[in-house]
């Protein structure tokens, strides 16, 4: 057991690093509740005296809640990509071609990217499992609808409903990653992801406040440099596979979707370099600024490159006779992707972990924005570049937002978050 009188010698001799001057004035018996609860004080926030405290919760309670916020994240993004295997089926059912099937993929990225600003606000006022509940019957409705529609037009408007409702978790996943998990294991846990009712009457500032982190450098900077990487590593390969392959190798809906493989493995890899190594660095490194996290950033931008690089040019080679590598290279950028998303999220809660639920939205409206507007551009610049002139264009792209930005924040992010 850690007394005080132990603190106070061990802060003395320099033992504890990290030490808060905070903790010294907190009772002996909350000092005690969290050693008991948790092995040691020195922790980043200190909890509260309360087993309602999530912070104080049990690992199992914790990871049961992570895991469906996480779960219900991911079918947010399924729901938006999983019809791409089957655009074509989409087209002839519905007499549009396949670029137009694309663009109901699209629809749903731009909605999931604007219905976190309204559902954000709802959850802090009515809690959160209510909304995640309403989110699941409304979005189940949506997508019978979508089964059931005659027409694209019904298509579209089904499509977008369900988007719509299955988009809470979005809005509010990073606010529950930070109020379960301290500052050392936040990089681990808000890329698995990548609580307590406010009683004060909803206001329309409630609803566009996210959108004031645009004037916070430590949050629109990674922001823009995170975007560029995941419409170019990750929308582009997923949205373009169901074109080229069909056009180049006549895949069938079954084969389309096998290529999906690849991108889940990569993400997977993905989050563990960029959640357990990242937090691990830190730990390593007893490093106390954020900015000492973006090192690893590059290491996720080098392997996004890489990755689409492999997928462009060897599907440029492959001709009409289907091989793996250009699967592989779509996977391999999925990894860079998601250690990039991992690191420069993490960043932003990190610089400023009271805003960590606006900036979730905040991130996300940005992402699906872009994602929206690339099915548009995707296809005109791989047919008038081609597909290896492109990799040099996404290099360009990927270096002058994502890479420089990123050196920009190592180098001044320090003084910004002081003034922010």
């Amino acid at each position: 057991m850690v007394s005080t009188v132990a603190n106070d010698e061990k802060v003395a001799s320099g033992h504890f690093e990290n030490y808060d001057e905070s903790q010294t004035s907190i009772p002996e018996a909350h000092r005690q509740y969290i050693i008991q609860r948790h092995g040691t004080d020195q922790l980043d926030p200190l909890p509260d005296f309360s087993d309602a405290d999530p912070y104080n919760w049990s690992r199992s309670k914790k990871w049961i809640n992570l895991f469906f916020i996480a779960f219900h994240a991911f079918m947010a993004t399924f729901t938006a990509a999983a019809i791409q295997s089957a655009f074509e089926d989409i087209a002839l059912d519905l007499k549009v071609s396949i670029q137009q099937a694309s663009y109901l993929a699209s629809l749903a990225i731009a909605v999931l990217g604007v219905a976190p600003l309204f559902w954000g606000p709802l959850a802090d006022r009515f809690g959160r499992r209510p909304i995640l509940l309403v989110s699941l019957v409304v979005s189940l409705v949506g997508n019978v609808g979508c089964a059931e529609s005659p027409t694209y037009s019904t298509m579209g408007l089904c499509r977008a409903i369900a988007a719509f409702a299955i988009s809470p978790a979005a809005a509010i996943g990073s606010g529950m990653v930070k109020d379960m998990f301290f500052k050392h294991q936040r990089a681990l846990y808000l890329g698995i992801w990548t609580v307590r009712i406010d009683l004060t009457p909803i206001t329309l500032w409630d609803f566009v406040h996210p959108l004031r982190l645009a004037l916070f450098p430590c949050v629109a900077i990674p922001a823009a440099a995170y975007v560029m990487v995941f419409n170019l590593a990750a929308v582009l390969p997923v949205i373009e596979t169901p074109q080229l392959y069909v056009e180049k190798f006549h895949f069938n809906t079954q084969e389309v979707g096998l290529q999906s493989v690849a991108i889940i493995i990569g993400t997977l890899l993905g989050e563990y370099i960029g959640g357990f190594c990242s937090d691990r660095w830190m730990r390593m490194k007893r490093a106390k600024a954020p900015e000492f996290r973006l090192w690893l950033a590059y290491f996720g931008y080098a392997i996004s490159i890489a990755g689409l690089a492999v997928f462009l040019v060897q599907l440029e080679k492959a001709g009409n006779t289907w091989n793996i590598t250009p699967t592989v290279g779509a996977g391999v950028a999925s990894a860079g992707n998601q250690i990039v998303t991992t690191i420069l999220i993490t960043y932003s809660v990190d610089c400023h972990h009271q805003e960590a639920t606006s900036i979730g939205v905040f991130i996300t409206l940005i992402r699906q924005i872009w994602g929206f507007i690339g099915p548009f551009w995707f296809p005109p610049l791989l047919a008038n570049v081609g597909l290896i002139a492109s990799t040099g264009v996404a290099t360009a792209l990927i270096v002058g937002t994502s890479v420089v930005p990123t050196v920009l924040l190592q180098w001044k992010g320090g003084v910004w978050r002081k003034v922010d």
